[in-house]
This record gives C-alpha cells, structure tokens and sequence, in this order.
C-alpha cells in the first residue's frame, strides 16, 4: 500500500472514475465527497491555494483518497498561516468533510495520514475542520495524532439537526404542523400556490439571477450580508448547476404564487437522502412566512419520495430542532508542530473569539478539550 500526490488538477481530473468508484464503495460519503463537488469548489476557489490530493493506492486500485490543499495565508490576511485542510472547508461551501476509505482496507488511512503527517513541517498546521464526529474516519484520525505525541486542539464546530423519515404518521405529522399549516392556508386561499420542481440545467439557470436577488434583499435586512454578493460565490452556484443538474443530485425548488416565486431552495438528494442547503423568500411577502411554506411543500416531498432522511445540515437555526429527530457534531481538529505553536495557536483562537464577540464562557470548555500533547 502506498500514497502519492496529486499537485494539478489535471492530475486529479485523470482519476475522476476511481475517486467517484471509491465514494460508491465509502458508506459514510456524502455528496460534498463527491468528485463533481469538488471539481465546482476547486474551479469557484481554488486559484489562491495550493492542491494536496493524496491518493492511497493498493496494488494499483485507489482505496483512499485525502482531498486536501495548503491555503495562501495572502488570501486569508486574518490568518496569516500556511495551513493544510480539506478543499472545500472555506466560505462554509461544505458542511461535511473527512477522508475517502474503502471500507474493505481502513489501513489506507494510516498510509494517507502518514503522508500528511510528513508535511506538517513546511506548513504551520493541519487543520481539520466540518469533520462529523460520529464517523469511524474522525476518531482514527485523533487516534494517529495522539500516538505520535502531537499537539492536538480539538474543538466543537457546529451542530447539524437531522431527521430520520420512516414513521408515515409521525412524518406527516409534523409536515402539517399548525405553523406550516397556517401560512400554506394563507397563499392557498389568496391564490394559486404551487411548488415546482425544476428538471433541466436551463430552467434552473434561468431562475438563478431571481434566486440571488431574494438572497441579497432577505440578508439586507439582517447584520449578515449575501454571499452572493460575491461573484465567486454566483459563479460556485451556477457551475453546481451544471455538474449536479444531469446526475439527479440537484434539487432546486420554487414556490409560486400567482406564476411569481416567493421562495426558492437550492439543495441536494443524495444516497437516498434530502440534504438542505441554501434556501431564500421574497421579502415583499415577509410578514407572511413563505420560508415556513417551503418547509412544509420539501417535506412532504421527502416522504412521498420515500426519502430516509431529511438532513437539515449544518448549522443552529432554532427551525430546524422543531423538526429534527437527531444531532450531528462537526468538529475543528488542529494539529500544529510543537509545544510552542500549541500556545501560540490557542492564543490565536482566543484573540480570534475576542474580536468576533465570542464569549470566552462558551470557548472554555471547548479549550479545555484540547490535548496537551
């Protein structure tokens, strides 16, 4: 078994069929594991950072794969380190990231951590962050560090609620609730409501210019601006469109009202799964709550498709524990180089928190968590 590197793009496009193989056979995988996630994060973001794919390989057939990339402290200013993470970690792009195991040689980890391992001496750190804390691929992770004396910080990252679909009753219970129920009433009396499931690559790029306007008015009114004011972050979009669209992968959704949109959602089904992801409303009918109307039209979706699950992703929205019956755990895993750049690290997270208004009392007990080597 051995590991090699994949520096180009060019390089990791030849083995597009190997790495999608390997996520078919890898249980755990999501659709931000997926090579076509990937290639649209790379092609929106990548040209400030420096690729890392290692690739393990066992008597020719690929049976692990580390997506990774040394991020460009000049595009990072507030950082100001050279930093080893998963691709696709920045701008919050994608909620769920690990390492890609066969899960018939869980050794290739090992031989892909070593590989990473060995470059934490030109880089500042290895910083492993969106990793679920349930798999199997996170705890051997801490395991590897922790059995080579390295200085690990490990820290909560964020919470993602979930619901499990199966109990017909229960589903549809909660897909009716007075809440939703109530606001579907409205625009179903005042009107023609609809909800639309767009197929084709064309029509989803036509409604792609609205969708980023509702974006952009409904963030106005919050301390949070649109990403997409950001034309990296439309373009991410669109390319999205174009790799996921064909597959089966993207669903994009709008509600209308009198012919017009009032809500969209842009998310995922994957593996039998309904992922959230980006969802907007027309402000104009703000006061009406159509974001409470497309949650009542998406889950009835994912039950009449017979769906396992609704992944509402990351993030503590309070909608989202109304409908959830579980909790994932994302978790930061920082491994840096000596005792020395342990402090210097932790004293960054904390003058990092102070300045982003962070209580101190919520870090603590995450800090304490971390190892002292």
């Amino acid at each position: 078994m051995r590991a090699t590197v994949l520096e180009t793009w060019r390089d990791v496009a030849a083995i597009e069929s190997a790495w999608s193989e390997l996520v078919e056979r890898d249980p755990a995988c999501t659709i931000y594991q997926s090579f076509a996630w990937h290639s649209a994060w790379w092609e929106a973001f990548g040209g400030d950072h420096e690729l890392m794919v290692v690739v393990c390989f066992d008597e020719g057939r690929i049976v692990g794969i580390a997506p990774m990339m040394i991020t460009d402290p000049g595009s990072l200013p507030r950082e100001g380190q050279f930093k080893l993470r998963f691709i696709g970690c920045l701008n919050h792009a994608s909620d769920y990231l690990s390492f890609i195991v066969d899960p018939a040689t869980p050794q290739a980890l090992t031989t892909m951590l070593r590989e990473i391992y060995d470059r934490l001496g030109s880089v500042d750190s290895i910083y492993l962050s969106h990793f679920p804390s349930h798999l199997a691929t996170f705890r051997a992770t801490l395991d590897f560090f922790k059995e080579r004396g390295s200085q690990l910080i490990v820290q909560d990252d964020q919470e993602a609620p979930y619901r499990k679909m199966g109990d017909l009753s229960a589903d549809r219970r909660i897909a009716n609730k007075s809440s939703l129920r109530r606001r579907y009433n409205y625009f179903d009396k005042a009107g023609e409501l609809r909800f639309h499931y767009c197929r084709s690559e064309a029509e989803i790029l036509g409604y792609m210019d609205v969708f980023f306007q509702q974006h952009i008015a409904r963030r106005g009114m919050t301390d949070a601006p649109s990403q997409f004011h950001d034309p990296a972050e439309r373009f991410f979009y669109r390319v999205l469109v174009g790799k996921l669209a064909g597959r089966g992968w993207l669903r994009f959704h709008v509600v209308l009202f009198n012919g017009k949109p009032i809500a969209f959602h842009f998310g995922f089904e994957y593996r039998n799964r309904f992922y959230w992801y980006k969802p907007t409303f027309d402000i104009r009918y703000a006061e009406r709550s159509p974001g409470q109307v497309l949650i009542k039209f998406l889950l009835e979706d994912t039950i009449d498709r017979g769906l396992d699950e609704f992944d509402f992703t990351v993030g503590s929205e309070s909608f989202k524990y109304r409908f959830a019956t579980g909790i994932r755990q994302t978790m930061r895993v920082t491994v840096v180089r000596s005792p020395v750049d342990y402090w210097v690290s932790r004293s960054r997270l904390w003058l990092s928190a102070a300045r982003d208004g962070v209580s101190t009392a919520v870090l603590r007990p995450v800090m304490n968590r971390a190892a002292d080597g």
